[in-house]
């Protein structure tokens, strides 16, 4: 009886390190792909929340008239605080009413107090990874988005008299027919990521921190550049809701110049409800 023997030939050294090879360059060709992936189910995710956010505001000012405070303070002092804002008005309208109703509207919202602590799904973009409570900000819940103050800078207090050109501040009751430039031209909220500090969706911690809950446009401040701005971890801008409703992604890049009244660059318009100026296309997607 004759046996035949089968011999099993394996890999040789040089075959495997082709294999290899081939693996290598597959992965690093698709690692681009896969994170533009991730990067634009991002930006959608931050475009749904503004998007929720615009929504609730409109059935706000439908129900109030006229959109919701940036803060409420019935004291000018500086250190007047902490005080509820837009944010905790507008929680109704974004299915927090359980929230909203636990909440003592007689006093000072308190410091470390939990229930200010809490995650708002629609208050955080998925590309800021930043904690939920700000350490910036005294531990208040975070939120990625601020108010359109104007493109005036930020007053140092509110005991003396603003300008505020834009729709959210102090004692704020802004309404549609107080943008005369168009609700598709105007600023409406804005991205603020934990480069610049984020913002707090619980109010403002005294009079003399509008930034917790509002941002300004002005030239020294222009998007992505300084602390106190507008700013976002997406790639090359950071989104904005304008008061019609629509988002739209603002370039880095966009127009910005110096001068206040009227203003000059196209940023600076933009967060300017009634300077009467032509704004033309500002690059927004």
């Amino acid at each position: 009886m004759t046996t035949c023997l089968r011999h099993r030939r394996g890999f040789t050294i040089v075959e495997l390190l082709v294999v290899v090879a081939v693996v290598a360059i597959v992965v690093a060709l698709s690692l681009p792909a896969v994170q533009q992936a991730r990067d634009q189910a991002r930006d959608n995710a931050c475009k749904s929340n503004l998007q929720q956010i615009g929504l609730a505001l409109h059935n706000y000012h439908d129900v109030f008239g006229t959109f919701p405070p940036g803060w409420v303070a019935k004291d000018v002092k500086a250190e007047t605080g902490p005080c509820y804002g837009w944010g905790v008005m507008l929680s109704p309208f974004l299915d927090q009413a359980p929230l909203y109703n636990k909440l003592n509207f007689n006093k000072h919202p308190g410091i470390a107090d939990e229930l200010l602590q809490t995650r708002i799904p629609q208050f955080r973009c998925p590309a800021d990874t930043s904690e939920d409570a700000n350490p910036v900000r005294e531990e208040y819940g975070t939120s990625n988005y601020s108010g359109n103050y104007g493109n005036l800078l930020l007053p140092g207090s509110v005991d003396a008299p603003t300008k505020a050109n834009g729709i959210f501040y102090w004692n704020s009751r802004v309404g549609m027919r107080d943008i005369v430039d168009g609700t598709s031209n105007t600023f409406l909220v804005g991205e603020r990521s934990i480069s610049s500090a984020a913002a707090i969706w619980m109010g403002v911690r005294s009079n003399q921190n509008a930034g917790d809950s509002v941002t300004s446009c002005n030239h020294s401040v222009r998007l992505n550049t300084v602390l106190d701005a507008f700013s976002s971890r997406h790639e090359g801008g950071a989104h904005f809701l304008m008061c019609d409703g629509a988002v739209k992604f603002i370039s880095d890049n966009i127009d910005s110049q110096a001068g206040d009244d009227p203003p000059k660059g196209t940023y600076q318009k933009l967060a300017h409800k009634s300077d009467g100026m032509p704004v033309g296309d500002f690059g927004g997607k």
